[in-house]
């Protein structure tokens, strides 16, 4: 009897093992990838989702990653715009017209997303996608509200048809990559606050209450959608156990700890921007090692793995980078910066952004990238690869190959620190990643009611240029004809140009803040996102 309960317990066990393998999982506090711990020292590219990179171009960016062992890389999964620009800055993943959302599944909608996952898949670099920004750039809440109806940015979190709009967004695009070992994770938001950007103002009635509550029916709903993957808050972490000290205040509904508490949340995530942040610049690199601390202890406590998923310092202070890493390994937890580039692409340079061929990326990312990767067993690049990479290799600085042939730079050159989307992107050769998804139309119902209108305000366009006379749905949005309510449809959009297609992008639209200040319980006005000028 006792061999036979063995030998089940074993078959048990391996099919467990079988049913997530490939998947990253959760074990206490600790990550795991196929039994094994996984200790992750990543990075951040939101730009990698957001521009018309050609196949050769998005090899290059994650074959890089993977050769520097960066494990995990952040990128957007959402681009909520009223019209597109033009290429290379025309993706929109959700267009809205007249109250309407329409998944874009098109060549610059998912279409090219399922290019960023097979890039990222060939490198053996696992995804973590975000849903919605909290900010205006790439469209944001505020899009979701005035297209709706309302008035207020918090109105997001609580507004039932708003709620339903989210949905049924997350709902394509979830289940578009259910079954997809690439992505890790998906977040629910980009750093969720009761304010946002300043389009809308708060409505005074958010508490920690609205967003923790907005978290839990959201992150179940993911669940019951995807079984395969994790699932966190992708929020700055405040902390709700000091009123007196800013940070631990729980500013703009944030609550760390609430929000890790939630059943269906997998992992806990944080960031550190202690300038934007209104922290004493010599002061940085303490009051950094002790964030880490407090939040470590939080996931401890709660029993739950916590990512300090994007940190960064304006003064690229190699020391700061040092401890932080160093208090991370130490305390053998996990840790993305803020943000990878690439020189010979000259990906968008925010301030905060680490090229790979930087001084402080040799000295302060690689090293500490090697570091996490020993934890792992050794290097970890291409490790996990399904495919083989080729070697890529930098051509002359005077072309461009964004979204396909080469083309010159001297346009996207003027405003290459200025602007995110506004750089130039240098040719390299590579081989080709092939989609591994489709991205053929799908209809998602709906129970969006029709909005009763909209609030005083335009809503953030695409980067570029107007380019929706343009565009050309190969499916169109329907109405329930039982109930008159509109349908959501998924379409695939096109503006004219292919992700092969290369034409020229004109300038992104930034939002200029000013920083949350020190020492304040009251919520901030401004968007330190901003401040980092995401386009």
């Amino acid at each position: 009897m006792k061999v036979f309960s063995t030998a089940a317990a074993l078959l048990a066990s391996l099919a467990a093992h079988t049913a997530t393998a490939g998947y990253v999982t959760t074990s206490g506090t600790n990550f795991e990838l196929d039994g094994k711990p996984f200790y992750i020292f990543g990075t951040n590219a939101y730009w990698a989702s957001e521009i018309t990179w050609s196949k050769t171009d998005l090899a290059t960016i994650f074959n890089t990653m993977a050769d520097s062992d960066l494990t995990v890389c952040r990128t957007w999964g959402f681009a909520d715009l009223k019209e597109a620009g033009n290429a290379p800055y025309n993706i929109v993943y959700q267009l809205w017209q007249d109250g309407k959302p329409t998944v874009n599944t098109g060549d610059n909608g998912l279409g090219y997303f399922d290019l960023v996952v097979a890039a990222a898949k060939a490198a053996g670099v696992k995804l973590v996608v975000p849903f919605v920004n909290n900010w205006s750039d790439y469209g944001g809440m505020d899009v979701y509200v005035q297209q709706l109806g309302g008035t207020y940015h918090d109105e997001f979190y609580t507004d039932e048809k708003i709620k339903a709009a989210y949905k049924n967004f997350v709902k394509t695009f979830v289940t578009r990559y259910a079954d997809e070992e690439t992505i890790m994770a998906w977040e629910l938001c980009n750093e969720c606050r009761c304010a946002g950007s300043g389009t809308l103002k708060e409505s005074g009635n958010c508490t920690h209450a609205t967003i923790t509550d907005w978290m839990t029916e959201m992150s179940a709903y993911i669940k019951s959608l995807d079984k395969n993957h994790l699932v966190a808050s992708g929020s700055e972490g405040f902390m709700n156990t000091d009123s007196s000290v800013y940070l631990y205040s729980g500013p703009s509904g944030v609550d760390f700890d609430a929000n890790l508490a939630i059943d269906s949340i997998d992992y806990g995530a944080y960031h550190a921007y202690p300038d934007s942040w209104g922290v004493d610049t010599a002061k940085a690199e303490s009051w950094g090692v002790q964030w880490i601390d407090d939040h470590v202890a939080s996931g401890k406590k709660a029993g739950k793995p916590v990512v300090l998923e994007e940190y960064g310092i304006k003064a690229l202070d190699s020391a700061s980078y040092l401890s932080w890493s160093d208090q991370v390994y130490k305390s053998k937890s996990h840790m993305q910066y803020w943000q990878f580039g690439i020189k010979s692409l000259s990906t968008t340079d925010d301030g905060y952004t680490i090229y790979d061929k930087d001084e402080l990326f040799s000295t302060a990312i690689a090293t500490a990238a090697a570091k996490f990767a020993s934890l792992n067993g050794g290097s970890s690049s291409n490790s996990s690869a399904s495919t083989t990479t080729t070697t890529t290799t930098t051509a002359p600085t005077t072309s461009s190959s964004v979204a396909g042939e080469a083309e010159t730079s001297e346009s996207a050159d003027t405003t290459s620190s200025a602007t995110d989307a506004s750089t130039t992107q240098d040719s390299t050769t590579g081989s080709a990643v092939e989609s591994t998804t489709g991205s053929g139309t799908t209809t998602q119902d709906s129970s969006i009611e029709s909005a009763t209108g909209s609030a005083a305000g335009s809503d953030t366009a695409a980067s570029g240029t107007d380019a929706s006379s343009d565009l050309t749905p190969s499916t169109a949005s329907s109405t329930d004809a039982s109930s008159g309510s509109p349908t959501t449809t998924s379409t695939a959009y096109s503006t004219g140009a292919s992700a092969e297609d290369s034409t020229a992008g004109s300038d992104s639209p930034t939002q200029s803040t000013t920083d949350a200040p020190a020492a304040t319980t009251a919520a901030p006005s401004s968007d330190k996102c901003a401040v980092r000028r995401r386009a």
